[in-house]
């Protein structure tokens, strides 16, 4: 922790020659201040630790807590030590109220203080660390469960990107199983909202004479049978997003309450007088056509506008064939514990009916379709007779891939370039495995900037390996 700022906020002057002295005697480094208004003033020095005598005025009397209170507002997380005198420990209790982090009475020992001072800021490194870390986590879970890197899918991240930092109603529409919780998981996660919880309603799973109380909550002796209050979905998705899966399925009578709630984000629990106000994000999907419900009177026009303001679409499956490769290594990856067995391959045979396949469950039936393969396979390759008949009749027609199965090299080998994330490129035919190969590294490239060691690490491949790919692809 060497070479940490500390600002000493005190007008006695022996006192900070003395804690000054202590703390540069442990390699800190110290700026004191006799005036509070000036220490304010040049916080955006952003000192690791503040520490600060109650008694300690400015120019215009800013004093004690008041500062405190702006001092926390200048900067949230810069920890606050407080020093007071054995008189006034009101106003420490106070100061601890509204953010500071430990207090001292005077005299003060110089053990105590530095060893507080030590604990505040690595307290405060370890916050702003783990912080850090949240949000590389959320970034990571926005696109690990999105898998592709066709033009269809690669549109979406891209619209994800683009409403993620507004907050404005999100609307999905796709068919079933194509993931369309995925995409508003990604969008909350990526959003300002990130930090509060995701709560999803599937609209047409509840009976409609519950949906009042499931949305909006219920007061105890509200109806038959409400024995004690109960917080609905709006409220538990506070400073969150709430998910409305399904939301044609929605019944007349709520399509009314929710429009009424969209107005101005307050709503009273079923049997109640309060109003209740809440701040959240609305991300709707369906896979029904909503515009032709609007039409037949099945769906509120007004709500319908509320609620479809920045639409996504999710293509099906058969939209994005080139994916099917990629998504099978993930689902083979994703259940491979669940297995007595180990199976790491799919048969070209296998590979070439899937392909063939018009993925009416898109993505959900692929997943399926493969679990249950694995389970019937008794060796480590998933071959034809371990698919339904429906999808093994597509193998007799020509091969679309010639001898090549997900059996890839090992990464050292530096030809297995399959991947979850957004910066690699799947090896999907014979016929185009140089093509994707050689689009996988230009990405990567460029993602990266040219630092080669980075683009052989995300591609999973030696740093002499992808020299060797750069060379034979003629990539400047």
């Amino acid at each position: 922790m060497a070479n940490e700022l500390v600002f000493i906020v005190d007008q006695n002057d022996a006192l900070c020659k003395e804690v000054t002295g202590w703390l540069q005697e442990i390699g800190f480094q110290t700026k004191t201040f006799e005036d509070t208004e000036l220490c304010l003033n040049t916080i955006d020095q952003s000192p690791s630790a503040v520490c600060l005598d109650m008694n300690t005025a400015g120019s215009s009397g800013l004093l004690g807590l008041e500062f405190l209170k702006r001092l926390r507002l200048a900067n949230r997380d810069i920890p606050i030590m407080v020093m007071t005198e054995k008189g006034e420990l009101d106003s420490a209790v106070e100061a601890m109220k509204l953010g500071a982090f430990d207090y001292m009475v005077k005299p003060i020992e110089k053990l105590r203080f530095v060893t507080n001072i030590q604990r505040a800021i690595e307290t405060h490194t370890m916050i702003h660390k783990i912080d850090r870390l949240r949000g590389e986590m959320q970034k990571t879970h926005v696109y690990k469960n999105i898998v592709g890197q066709s033009a269809a899918i690669q549109r979406v991240f891209t619209q994800i990107e683009e409403v993620a930092e507004i907050n404005i109603n999100v609307f999905i529409e796709g068919e079933s199983g194509t993931g369309k919780e995925l995409v508003a998981k990604a969008v909350h996660y990526s959003s300002a909202y990130k930090k509060g919880p995701f709560i999803a309603i599937n609209c047409g799973a509840i009976p409609e004479s519950l949906q009042e109380s499931e949305f909006f909550g219920h007061e105890k002796g509200s109806f038959t049978g409400a024995d004690y209050s109960r917080v609905g979905k709006l409220e538990y998705a506070n400073n969150g997003s709430l998910f409305l899966d399904e939301v044609g399925e929605m019944s007349q009578e709520m399509q009314v309450k929710l429009l009424r709630f969209l107005q101005d984000k307050t709503f009273e629990r079923v049997g109640g007088n309060k109003k209740i106000s809440v701040d959240l994000r609305i991300i709707s999907a369906t896979n029904r056509k909503l515009e032709q419900d609007v039409a037949s009177g099945k769906f509120r026009e007004d709500l319908y506008y509320r609620l479809v303001v920045y639409p996504i679409t999710m293509p099906g499956l058969r939209e994005r064939k080139e994916d099917i490769p990629l998504l099978v290594n993930h689902f083979l990856k994703k259940y491979k514990n669940e297995m007595p067995k180990i199976i790491t391959t799919v048969s070209s045979l296998v590979m070439e009916a899937l392909m063939r396949h018009d993925w009416q469950g898109n993505v959900r039936q692929l997943e399926n379709v493969i679990y249950r393969a694995m389970v019937a396979t008794r060796s480590e390759t998933i071959e034809i007779e371990n698919l339904p008949p429906e999808i093994q009749k597509h193998s007799a027609h020509g091969s679309i891939i010639q001898d090549h199965s997900l059996n890839q090299p090992t990464p050292s080998e530096g030809t297995a370039l399959f991947a979850t994330s957004r910066s690699q490129t799947p090896v999907t035919t014979a016929a185009t495995i140089q093509e994707m190969e050689k689009k996988a590294l230009v990405e990567a490239l460029k993602i990266a900037s040219g630092n080669v060691e980075q683009v052989a690490k995300s591609l999973g491949i030696s740093r002499a390996t992808c020299y060797r790919k750069i060379k034979k692809y003629q990539i400047e």
